[in-house]
């Protein structure tokens, strides 16, 4: 479902925190227009049955 990096063979997700504090993962990195004032990060990670597990926050800086 979600992208992967072709030299990590992780898979590419985005983070988003709504001003509420509520999170979500998404393939999508434009999902947050639908919140204004959300913040997204780039992740990596993996899926598993139970959702999906970060491993490492990418810096956008």
């Amino acid at each position: 479902m979600f992208r992967r990096d072709q030299t990590t063979g992780e898979e590419i997700a985005h983070r988003i925190t709504t001003p509420s504090g509520y999170t979500a993962i998404t393939m999508h990195a434009d999902f947050h227009r639908q919140t204004p004032g959300a913040d997204v990060e780039e992740v990596r990670g993996h899926s598993t049955p139970q959702g999906f597990v970060v491993e490492r926050v990418i810096d956008s800086a």
